[in-house]
């Protein structure tokens, strides 16, 4: 488990082709950022995306006209992100895989911070790290969502727990092939717990099944910054 880290990054160390923006993160934005707090880019909000990959999320905000900003650890995601919106190249920066509680992106003071189907690759030990450096990129009222595995994504049950939180996900099917370690959350209340840094606002989920797989259950947490 030591270096669990090094095994993820390598993982992601390949392009994970995702162009398209998720429902949920439109869905995000019109039926809280817009309906609940009138925040519809109009404003040019600051917007960071930890785990941004290639961009899809921050494209559909920066056309929303956010001052969009996005950090990962794959290399090829990020030039891929930079060459589909050059016009924000420099608004995207590769960061190490090891949380750093101190480290200020693009100086900081964001209104929003997303964090989707990222902060369950870290240990809960880092995964403490990650939130304390995002709750200092942020303004008091600023606003945070972010999603991670449920106890039960399927995932889970391909794995064996190593400790800190973390399960060893090792399986090989024909359309998979994975050896990586993730993070998985029991329930709604383990997920406020995690991010008791923020007032908590809405506690929900969202699940897919396909090719009956199982379940691909992740709760979400959308939250502010007192």
């Amino acid at each position: 488990m030591n270096d669990y880290l090094q095994t993820n990054a390598r993982y992601w160390s390949g392009t994970y082709n995702a162009p398209n923006v998720e429902s949920f993160i439109f869905r995000f934005y019109g039926r809280i950022l817009k309906f609940d707090y009138g925040i519809d880019g109009s404003g040019h909000e600051r917007l960071l995306d930890f785990g941004c990959g290639q961009g899809a999320a921050l494209a559909f905000f920066d056309n929303l006209g956010f001052d969009c900003f996005g950090v990962d650890i794959a290399a090829n995601d990020i030039a891929v992100a930079r060459s589909r919106m050059p016009h924000i190249a420099s608004h995207f920066a590769v960061i190490d895989p090891k949380p750093n509680p101190e480290q200020i992106f693009f100086g900081g003071n964001f209104d929003i911070v997303i964090s989707i189907q990222t902060l369950d690759f870290l240990s809960n030990t880092d995964f403490d790290l990650a939130i304390k450096c995002l709750y200092n990129n942020m303004k008091v009222g600023s606003k945070i969502y972010a999603s991670m595995n449920g106890w039960a994504h399927y995932y889970r049950n391909q794995a064996t727990y190593v400790g800190d939180g973390l399960w060893h996900v090792q399986f090989k099917t024909d359309r998979l092939d994975y050896d990586l370690y993730l993070n998985f959350v029991r329930d709604k209340e383990e997920m406020a717990k995690k991010f008791s840094l923020f007032r908590p606002v809405y506690l929900d989920y969202y699940d897919y099944s396909f090719r009956e797989e199982g379940s691909e259950l992740r709760y979400t947490f959308f939250g502010v910054k007192e």
